[in-house]
């Protein structure tokens, strides 16, 4: 068995290379084609079935159809002549009643007056287009007969029976005299030719006076019809008798009549015509070797059957322009289909090859290359896109080389910091970010087993959701072992309000743990010791100004009150840094509960204060609703949490002002509000007016002189007993403190 080769020949490397390029080459053309092809393919598609679609139409449906559009064009010619004879019937209509209504027209009837009759008829009609008129009196005698000659009304000389014309007949022998209007097609004898008829009553005072009635000729009406309606017309009378019609122009007038013995219709198909409300096509008939498309129906104007007309039109009217133009749409459709094919392909050419060169730089770009550009110059939408890419890509490399910046300071400035940052990500799981935090970590860990493990206190939460993340908190202490730390957090959430996480800070806050516990112990050890010397300076005090009233001057005597009252300043000041101390302490009031009336608090309060507000010059109300119920709290310390408000507004109120208690119901709790008119609080102070060792500064301390603890310690007394308390205020015009406590049987747990 012979050994292969380890090396391969040159010549087998080159081949190699030659066959790895043409696939390459092959791949691009592949893909090239693939991009031509999605273009191209829906465009051919689309090109090839509206072409189909539209040759189809034109060569089959549109020819398909010629009958049908010849119907519909007889049809439309019917209705057309139908609406021409409405229009005459309204003009002849006009100026019948224009002429038998004329003032003085209807005596000259009843006088017979022939004419002055006819004058006043010829004067009124002279600019109508009349061609027969003919008016009779109520006793059916002719008083007016005019016929148009040479463009002119003239009177006629020929005899006529009215009485034997049917419709005037009719309109003579109604019972009742009343307007109506009769038509009819029918022969005049004057000159023996057929004219359409309007006939109407004339009535000027509820008494027949006669009948009006013009004509116009049938020869001179239809050449008019055709003319709109682009059909022939003919009509026809009682048993299918054709009376006139537009094919007779074209003969002599010695054929009229032979022509429209040819056109007569069947009696039983004129009586069938005559019954139907509507034109219809009824058949196709050769007329003087023409074929055309016939449709008949029934002659209505107004209410009058007048009879039954057809309207013919010639079939070569569609189907020769329709022929002659097949051929042409084949040919311009088949031409266009191709030019359309052609020009989509090369616009796919176009479209294609900057894709094409885009694509390859959107892929090096996306492997890494922030440097590669596209290089299109053009002023289309590839351009405009091209241009847009190589600028984003351009911005990107500038904004990834602004974060690699920003990230290397935020890596410095997170690892110059001595306190310890955590990132919790939205799974719950923690990250420290900086070595701080790490060393922090495991001082914690290494420490566990050491010593006590308990929170030093209770922050004011940041999110209502606590079962979800119950540690989440403004600021928590907890002791491990003799260290003890501070951890801060705060959620991270973007523009649009989502969460990305929680940054926690944590900090060895032993020392200041150590100091507040010293500063604690020292106020409460020296408030401790400076009841004894307090107690004995108001004790001496007071015993000797009671001792010495008689002795004493005014002056000394004023002194000694001034030491007693400082005295009980100092001693309110001492009890309440005890409180505070204890407060601190235990992070707790101790409150002795039991069942406590609101109302006789308030009540004690007034006797207590009523006395120093009006001294001061102050009004000084109180206002209790009633059947106030009992609670469960701590009585002293409500007392001293409403004594702390009244203080307030009896040190921020100038003189001629007004104090207000107010002690109500308001929904599940008791209201206390304590008002008054003084100087106000500013929305800066309303927002630290609870914070402790905070006094408003905006008055003498002459006058408000304390440690900035009551408001603090009010607040607690409240809370204690799960109630609140709120502040309103416009400055220069007083304040509103208001407590709420809840009436439930968990008041004042604790």
């Amino acid at each position: 068995m012979t050994d292969m080769p380890t090396k391969m020949p040159s010549t087998e490397k080159s081949e190699l290379t030659l066959w790895k390029r043409l696939g390459q080459n092959l791949r691009v053309r592949l893909n090239d084609l693939n991009i031509r092809m999605k273009i191209i393919s829906p465009y051919l598609l689309l090109t090839l079935g509206v072409a189909i679609i539209g040759i189809y139409v034109v060569t089959s449906l549109v020819f398909r159809s010629v009958d049908e559009r010849l119907t519909n064009h007889t049809l439309q010619a019917g209705r057309v002549v139908s609406n021409q004879l409405a229009r005459l019937e309204i003009q002849q209509q006009e100026a019948a009643r224009t002429i038998g209504y004329t003032e003085g027209f209807a005596a000259l009837l009843a006088a017979q007056d022939k004419l002055a009759a006819t004058e006043m008829a010829r004067s009124v009609g002279a600019n109508s287009n009349l061609e027969l008129l003919l008016v009779v009196n109520a006793a059916g005698d002719v008083i007016v007969h005019l016929q148009r000659q040479e463009g002119q009304l003239e009177s006629v000389a020929e005899p006529i029976e009215a009485r034997s014309v049917a419709i005037i007949q009719d309109l003579l022998g109604a019972t009742a005299p009343k307007y109506k209007v009769k038509r009819t097609l029918g022969r005049y004898p004057v000159n023996d030719q057929y004219y359409y008829f309007t006939a109407l009553t004339i009535i000027p005072e509820d008494e027949l006076a006669g009948v009006v009635m013009v004509g116009t000729p049938l020869e001179t009406l239809l050449p008019q019809l055709k003319k709109n309606s682009l059909a022939d017309i003919t009509f026809y009378i009682s048993g299918g008798q054709a009376i006139a019609s537009t094919f007779t122009t074209a003969f002599p007038a010695s054929e009229t009549a032979a022509m429209l013995n040819t056109l007569a219709l069947d009696p039983a198909e004129y009586t069938r015509r005559s019954q139907s409300a509507t034109l219809t096509a009824t058949r196709r008939d050769t007329i003087a070797g023409q074929e055309y498309e016939i449709a008949t129906g029934a002659l209505y104007v107004g209410n009058d059957s007048l009879g039954v007309f057809s309207v013919a039109l010639d079939t070569d009217f569609v189907m020769t322009a329709g022929q002659a133009s097949r051929d042409s749409y084949f040919l311009i459709f088949t031409v266009a289909t191709l030019g359309v094919i052609t020009l989509g392909y090369i616009i796919a050419h176009f479209i294609t090859s900057p894709i094409r060169k885009l694509a390859q730089t959107s892929q090096a770009v996306a492997d890494g290359n922030l440097n590669r550009r596209s290089e299109i110059v053009s002023n289309d939408e590839i351009g405009v896109l091209a241009r847009t890419f190589d600028f984003m890509t351009a911005t990107l490399a500038q904004r990834n080389a602004e974060l690699q910046e920003t990230a290397s300071r935020m890596q410095a400035i997170l690892s110059s910091i001595g306190d310890g940052v955590l990132v919790e990500d939205i799974n719950g799981d923690i990250k420290p970010a900086n070595v701080a935090a790490e060393q922090m970590l495991k001082e914690l860990s290494a420490n566990f087993g050491r010593g006590p493990l308990r929170e030093l206190s209770g922050g004011q939460e940041l999110v209502t959701d606590l079962q979800a993340n119950s540690w989440i908190l403004e600021s928590r202490r907890i002791q491990v072992a003799n260290k003890v730390f501070s951890a801060h957090s705060a959620e991270v959430r973007t523009e649009m309000n989502e969460k990305l996480g929680t940054v926690v800070v944590l900090r060895d806050v032993t020392a200041e743990v150590e100091a507040e516990q010293l500063k604690d112990a020292f106020v409460e050890h020296v408030s401790h010791e400076l009841r004894t010397p307090l107690t004995s300076i108001k004790g001496y005090s007071s015993l000797l100004l009671t001792t010495t009233k008689t002795t004493l001057s005014e002056q000394q005597l004023a002194f000694l009150q001034t030491i007693i009252q400082q005295t009980d300043n100092l001693t309110t000041m001492v009890n309440a840094l005890l409180d505070f101390s204890e407060m601190q302490a235990s992070g707790r009031l101790g409150l002795r509960t039991q069942r406590i009336t609101m109302t006789e608090i308030v009540r004690n309060l007034e006797k207590d204060w009523r006395e120093p507000l009006e001294e001061k010059g102050l009004h000084f109300t109180v206002e209790i609703a009633p059947n106030i119920p009992d609670i469960q709290g701590d009585s002293r310390r409500l007392h001293w949490a409403l004594m702390n408000l009244i203080r307030n507004a009896y040190q921020y109120t100038p003189a001629g002002g007004t104090v207000k208690v107010h002690l109500g119901l308001h929904e599940r709790h008791i209201q206390i509000a304590v008002s008054d008119t003084g100087i106000g609080i500013t929305p800066d102070n309303q927002r630290r007016i609870f914070n402790r060792f905070h006094r408003v500064m905006n008055v003498k301390d002459d006058e408000s002189r304390g440690l900035g603890l009551g408001l603090y310690v009010s607040k607690a007394i409240v809370e204690a007993h799960k109630g609140a308390i709120t502040v309103t205020s416009q400055v220069g015009q007083g304040s509103t403190f208001t407590i709420q406590l809840p009436l439930g049987a968990d008041a004042g747990a604790d």
